[in-house]
């Protein structure tokens, strides 16, 4: 058996060896020599290879750290042979600080990783060289390895130094600049300077990004001033211009703005922008320019600002056809008040004196001092020369009320010529000449006047200032009285309440016409305290015939215009009621078509207020205006007054009589009450009732009387009614 198993040995060592071929003392199967030489060969060329690369090329054994492999670059980093460096762990290499690298290359923690860093390490010449070192993890025959491949990349620090120098240079040099500088592109901020950010109030970095229509106040500045800029750029290589730019903050800076294109046939595609801030320069430049056109002491425009408005009123009333009043005031024995006061207090004085002319004159004209105590008023836009009569006597009423200087008490009056254009001449210098000659001729005449420079003004329009110059005493000196016409109901005869109408008992000129002194008291701005006097009066006096019995006392007030306008109506009729006590059923406010076409909407939103409070809203003299039928629709009104107009012919005049019917019939249709005014006979107030009409007034049935009268005729009139249940006259008030 031993013998058999000897002989198969033997056999198969034969023929092992038939396959094998000798080479001194090694042999190798020949089918793996010719790939094995090829593989050698090819290891060789590798190697070769990688001892000739700059770059260094380490394998690193894990988890030992032994080095495993080098290449010659590695020998000559460190100055010694191959064999110094294989076979050796890696921590033993003599580097110059890579405690960190080493250990997160040794790290045992199942991964795959890679990495790399940038080091200085110390050559054998004692040069430091800058390595960028990258190294990966690498199984080979189920052993793990780290290929480590560095690179000098000395240069490369050196350039990026370099760079960051000047980067840091271009950095301090762009922020320090002294204007800002932004780079745009399709209108959004790429980059900027520090200045930039500084001078509109950014924090760092917070503009970048942005659309540059963060620095306008408005779209249409951002859109304008782009189409222009960017329009000038496609043909020439710069744009500049001035604007006011938005700071964050939302104040405004004046800017110089120069931009380039980077490339000219497409500006939106890049752009560099220099932003100047002149605002200093912008202020200094409008301070010198006001300081040119104003008086130094009071601030008032002028003579050379006054000409130049004077030029621009005289353009418009020429295309208008309206007239300008030029006004030569002078302060009546300043000389005398100068001397008393000395200097310094005079002109204290003096500006006291021009606030006050400043309040009278207001946004409707210009007041200028020429110098000393003369000063010049412009009123333009007049519609004939008769409305420079109120204008003329706010300026006086202006300087009634004693001025106080160091506690002192002093009355100063004026005198005043007057100048129109076009009547009077068409240039500055000229109006003012016959304005100054008018000034002194007033002056002669005993001061504390005016004169026009043509005498027959002065003769035809004494009556008018004497209005206007009387209105305020009239009211402090309570000349005024309300006169209250019945309103009565046409079936029944019974007084369903008046309208108080305002009448002014002057004490040299008698009683004045409402139609005389309401226009001057409007153009005045005195036609507010009227109003809150007539208002305050007619709720006092409607109070008391709620205490003498009357049935739903109501009083009804015509509202000015001028006070919607120019006042606060609601709250006045508020303080009114409230005041005197009555409730706001008992108060009828009469609006006419010059308030309901001024401001609709204000106007609306003001009648829904006082219609809610509980006031009672009437339409006065309706038919008479184009818009009337609207108002139905819109305002919320309890009463139409039939104008006069219409009411006074409807017994002969068949259309006057179509024109009543339909009103009457439409108002009943929403459900109002209907007025009908100037009832002056039987014959008209037969037809109204006929035509179903509720309410009449006019000197037919009552005409307009002091209250001790109305309340007679009132008491009269209540004990012809028949007996009927009395009510709370405070408990109901339906119409």
């Amino acid at each position: 058996m031993k013998q058999c198993d000897d002989e198969q040995e033997k056999k198969a060592l034969d023929q092992r060896r038939e396959n094998i071929i000798g080479l001194g003392d090694r042999s190798f199967r020949k089918n793996y020599y010719p790939q094995l030489r090829r593989n050698m060969d090819r290891l060789e060329r590798f190697k070769t290879l990688l001892d000739h690369t700059p770059d260094m090329v380490m394998l690193i054994s894990l988890p030992d750290g032994i080095v495993s492999d080098v290449n010659q670059a590695v020998c000559r980093l460190f100055g010694v042979a191959e064999t110094a460096l294989v076979n050796k762990p890696l921590r033993d290499f003599p580097w110059s600080g890579v405690t960190d690298f080493i250990d997160d290359i040794l790290r045992d923690d199942g991964q795959e990783w890679h990495g790399s860093a940038v080091i200085e390490q110390k050559t054998a010449a004692d040069e430091f060289v800058w390595l960028e070192l990258s190294y990966q993890k690498a199984t080979l025959d189920n052993h793990q390895f780290c290929v480590i491949v560095g690179r000098d990349v000395t240069e490369r620090v050196a350039q990026n130094a370099t760079l960051n120098t000047l980067l840091s240079e271009k950095n301090a040099l762009l922020d320090n600049a002294l204007v800002g500088m932004a780079w745009v592109k399709d209108r959004l901020i790429i980059a900027c300077n520090q200045r930039f950010e500084q001078m509109l109030g950014y924090q760092t970095g917070a503009v970048i990004g942005q659309s540059t229509r963060i620095l306008y106040d408005s779209d249409e500045t951002y859109h304008d001033f782009g189409s222009e800029a960017y329009r000038v750029l496609c043909n020439e290589d710069s744009y500049t211009g001035t604007i006011q730019l938005m700071r964050a903050n939302g104040e405004t800076v004046w800017c110089e703005l120069t931009g380039n294109a980077i490339d000219k046939s497409n500006p939106h595609s890049g752009s560099i922008w220099i932003f100047n801030d002149i605002n200093h320069l912008k202020l200094s430049e409008e301070k010198a320019v006001y300081m040119s056109q104003h008086d130094a002491l009071t601030g008032l425009p002028n003579h050379r600002l006054l000409s130049d408005r004077l030029e621009q009123a005289m353009l418009a009333a020429t295309k208008q056809r309206s007239s300008i009043a030029i006004l030569s005031v002078d302060l009546d024995n300043f000389k005398i008040v100068n001397d008393l006061l000395g200097h310094t207090h005079a002109n204290e004085l003096l500006v006291q004196v021009s606030k006050r002319l400043q309040q009278s004159v207001k946004e409707i004209g210009t007041l200028c001092r020429q110098g000393g105590d003369e000063f010049v008023i412009l009123f333009p836009n007049l519609s004939d020369s008769d409305k420079s009569v109120a204008r003329i006597g706010t300026v006086f009423n202006a300087m009634e009320t004693p001025f106080n200087i160091e506690g002192q008490s002093i009355n100063l009056t004026v005198s005043i010529g007057v100048a129109l254009f076009p009547e009077d001449g068409t240039d500055f210098e000229t109006l003012l000449s016959k304005a100054d000659s008018a000034m002194y001729q007033a002056k002669e005449d005993g001061r504390n006047t005016y004169r026009f420079y043509r005498q027959q003004l002065n003769d035809s329009i004494e009556e008018e200032l004497t209005i206007a110059f009387g209105l305020r005493k009239a009211l402090d000196e309570h000349q005024f009285e309300l006169y209250y016409q019945p309103k009565v109901e046409i079936r029944t005869g019974e007084i369903k309440g008046a309208e108080a109408l305002i009448r002014w008992k002057h004490p040299t000129l008698g009683m004045i016409s409402p139609a005389k002194f309401i226009p001057v008291a409007e153009e005045t701005g005195l036609i507010i305290p009227i109003s809150d006097w007539v208002l305050h009066t007619a709720s006092q006096a409607v109070g008391r015939w709620r205490d003498l019995g009357m049935d739903n006392a109501l009083v009804a007030v015509n509202l000015s215009a001028v006070h919607f306008a120019r006042g606060n109506v609601s709250e006045s009729i508020h303080n009114a009621i409230l005041n005197t006590g009555i409730v706001p059923q008992m108060l009828e406010l009469e609006l006419t078509e010059s308030i309901l076409i001024k401001d609709p909407e204000y106007v609306l939103d003001v009648v829904k207020q006082l219609k809610e409070f509980g006031c009672r809203l009437s339409i006065d003299d309706f038919g008479t205006g184009y818009s009337s039928l609207a108002y139905l629709k819109r305002f919320p009104v309890d009463i139409l007054k039939i104008d006069r107009e219409f009411v006074k012919d409807i017994a002969t005049n068949q259309e006057d009589e179509i024109i009543v019917k339909t009103i009457i019939q439409m108002a009943k249709g929403f459900g109002i009450t209907t007025v009908a005014e100037g009832i002056e006979d039987q014959a008209t107030l037969d037809k109204l009732q006929r035509f179903g009409c509720d309410r009449s007034q006019g000197y037919f049935t009552g005409r307009p009387m002091p209250e001790k009268d109305f309340i007679e005729f009132m008491l009269k009139n209540r004990a012809e009614q028949p007996k009927k249940t009395q009510v709370n006259p405070s408990s109901d008030y339906s119409i």
